[in-house]
């Protein structure tokens, strides 16, 4: 009975010790698919070089999708890809950028699911807080000017805008017609 908990107790070890491993495997691979995604912003970037061809000149390629960017928010310790587009697909891999508002002057649209692994804790943002962005027409900082819920039908806070801000727009826990949308101005 002795030896039957040993093993047991080694087996749950080795199970503990891989799933970790995998999860550090994760996490070191997503830090290396961003750092390589800044280093080839940064290679590309519109303020040197003026060589743009055509929209496909606007974006990195990962894993066969558009990459326009990046986006950090040191508060809820969230840093991640951005994608071009919205749809379920795109969401499912990271942040969306709605294709109609502008990459870098302007009102920058993004939305992600309120995930564990994306922006479920967006809630926790407050007023004054930083948020970054990173594209290939370079890198801005802004500050979290308003938060608020909206309904999911309420696209009005897509809308261009002279002033230079990002939105963020995620699903309410339980509350599937509302969004939480966190807007941030440029400083």
């Amino acid at each position: 009975m002795k030896k039957r908990c040993i093993i047991t107790f080694i087996i749950l070890i080795v199970l503990v010790l891989l799933i970790g491993a995998i999860f550090l495997l994760k996490k070191t691979n997503k830090d290396r698919i961003i750092n390589k995604t800044y280093e080839i912003i940064e290679e590309n970037n519109i303020q040197k070089n003026k060589d743009i061809k055509d929209a496909n000149d606007l974006y990195v390629k990962i894993d066969g999708n558009n990459v326009i960017g990046i986006i950090k928010i040191e508060k809820i310790k969230y840093e991640g890809l951005i994608f071009e587009g919205t749809t379920m697909d795109i969401l499912d891999k990271g942040i969306g950028h709605f294709k109609s508002s502008p990459l870098i002057d302007g009102n920058v649209c993004l939305a992600g699911h309120n995930y564990y692994n994306v922006w479920k804790n967006l809630n926790k943002l407050e007023k004054g807080d930083n948020i970054e962005y990173t594209c290939i027409f370079g890198k801005k900082n802004y500050r979290v000017s308003d938060i608020r819920q909206i309904e999911d039908t309420d696209t009005s806070v897509l809308e261009n805008t002279q002033d230079n801000i990002i939105t963020l727009i995620t699903c309410v826990k339980n509350k599937p017609s509302k969004r939480l949308c966190v807007q941030a101005i440029e400083i």
